[in-house]
């Protein structure tokens, strides 16, 4: 306790209101069927015994020797291991831990750059903000602190405040981060950018620019981060991954986090509100950023620019730049005392106190508001925070009464495949595992478009839809006499064609 009151001073407490408000909301997020369950089954086949998986398996509009190319095994492990050990629940506050641990390293590096915690809290509510709609418990929650991490290492080497022997982090990271998500490239572009940008200051030998031994230091560090990425089950089959992967129609046509930003939703707003801060700060800023620097923010602004999944890196990147560009504007703000003693450390015991209440396992007890617990359900078995669009009960159903060639929503397929492995299902969010044409009639099955035809193409007999999210077949399923509903809930039906009638 002593300590700690040497380590909290009130001016730190600006960053702490922020983050604490940050953790709070992402604690509530609701969690959707689609990137977790699906993960989930794969993480249980690889600690059974049964191998990495090579293929589809899963789904029976594709064979099931498919292959398919499952590189964030390792983050599946983890997931599945923790939800062996805790349930839903610990993966819940596992991924709020996290986020919790990365945006608070983002804060450290703010204030490093600008030397105030007070510019450091807005550039930490920046970076939060921008994350927003990149929350939700899956393989990336792991991928951000080893993101974080290996960039405040190279930043901090190249800045001169660190010995060459923390370089050595970074390749560790690397063989860490490329069996967990294929995220793991961007490390190796922020290890190249550094050292092209450090080489640039090196040849116009500008203020504090490495030397060659350090610059050989950098140099042997980004070859050590790209033979890393060999490490993995696959070894050079990873590089082959993200090519595919990157190069896959579906998934750069149908995934709306890799389409470009609009200005909609509080995370695309304060993504385009940051460039604009940034291009008036740079204009009338008395701070000059290094070649480095200048190539990071180009890099991230034109990955986030191109795909809203890359807004909360560009983030985590860009704001302690923006950090160090406005503490150099001449507006000089009031001194504020800073303490140090026990009052802070009650402080920031009173900010975590909500941030407790919320975690899942006591969020039930917590009066929230209704319009709140009206989008949320909270099942026993399965567990708390649960998109009101998960298919709990129907998969319960589905499970005791399996078969047929199914017609699923998207998202459910992705439950069925952990809740229901029985029943085989027609898509599922392993995007690239599909052919365009599946992707194709699965739209217009959905939209209520040529559904007759599209039933008949892929002898469809079993339909599970959402009836708000495919409100239109669900309109022309009801209105023909040839299919039976066999169940039926808030969000859910499941429809069988052929008279047989087990409705419930």
């Amino acid at each position: 306790m002593m300590k700690l009151r040497y380590v909290i001073g009130s001016d730190m407490l600006w960053a702490l209101v922020i983050l604490t408000g940050f953790l709070f909301f992402t604690s509530l997020i609701p969690l959707p069927p689609y990137d977790y369950w699906w993960h989930l089954r794969v993480g249980e086949a690889i600690v059974t015994g049964q191998g990495i998986p090579t293929t589809n398996q899963y789904s029976w509009t594709v064979a099931s020797n498919q292959p398919f190319y499952y590189a964030a095994w390792l983050s599946e492990v983890l997931l599945y291991l923790l939800h062996q050990a805790g349930g839903l629940e610990l993966n819940i506050f596992l991924r709020t831990l996290l986020a919790g641990l990365a945006f608070w390293l983002v804060g450290v590096e703010a204030r490093r750059r600008s030397g105030s915690w007070r510019i450091a809290a807005v550039m930490l509510a920046f970076a939060c903000l921008m994350s927003t709609n990149n929350l939700i418990v899956r393989p990336q929650i792991w991928t951000w602190l080893p993101f974080v991490i290996f960039y405040s290492c190279l930043a901090r080497y190249t800045n001169g405040h660190t010995s060459p022997k923390l370089l050595l982090v970074c390749p560790l990271i690397m063989i860490f981060w490329v069996n967990l998500h294929g995220s793991f490239v961007l490390g190796l572009g922020i290890a190249g950018i550094f050292l092209l940008g450090e080489g640039i200051r090196y040849i116009l030998k500008q203020e504090g620019s490495l030397s060659k031994y350090q610059l050989i230091w950098l140099a042997a560090t980004t070859g050590a981060s790209l033979l890393a990425i060999l490490v993995n089950p696959r070894f050079t089959g990873i590089i082959g991954y993200l090519r595919n992967l990157l190069s896959s129609q579906p998934v750069q046509q149908l995934i709306e986090e890799w389409q470009s930003p609009t200005p909609h939703g509080t995370a695309n707003l304060v993504f385009f509100g940051s460039i604009l801060l940034l291009i008036l700060g740079l204009a009338i800023s008395h701070a000059r950023l290094t070649p480095s620097e200048i190539l990071l923010i180009l890099a991230f602004l034109w990955l986030a620019w191109g795909s809203q999944r890359s807004v909360s890196w560009y983030g985590m990147i860009a704001m302690p730049l923006l950090g160090k560009v406005l503490e150099a504007i001449p507006i000089h703000l009031p001194a504020m005392p800073v303490q140090r003693n026990i009052l802070n450390i009650l402080i920031v015991l009173l900010l975590l106190t909500p941030v407790v209440l919320v975690q899942p396992w006591f969020v039930e007890q917590v009066p929230l508001p209704a319009t709140y617990r009206a989008q949320i359900q909270n099942d026993p078995e399965v567990g708390p925070l649960l998109n009101l669009h998960t298919p709990v009960e129907a998969a319960r159903f589905l499970q005791a009464n399996p078969g047929g060639r199914l017609f699923n929503e998207l998202g459910y397929g992705s439950y069925l495949i952990w809740a229901a492995p029985e029943q085989q299902v027609f898509i599922d969010p392993r995007i690239e595992l599909y052919p365009q044409e599946i992707w194709d009639d699965y739209i217009h099955i959905s939209n209520g478009v040529n559904v007759s035809v599209l039933l008949e193409k892929y002898a469809i007999d079993r339909i599970l839809l959402d009836r708000d999210i495919q409100s239109e077949l669900s309109r022309f399923i009801q209105n023909n006499p040839a299919w039976q509903l066999e169940y039926s809930d808030q969000t859910t039906q499941l429809w069988r064609s052929g008279g047989q009638n087990g409705t419930r």
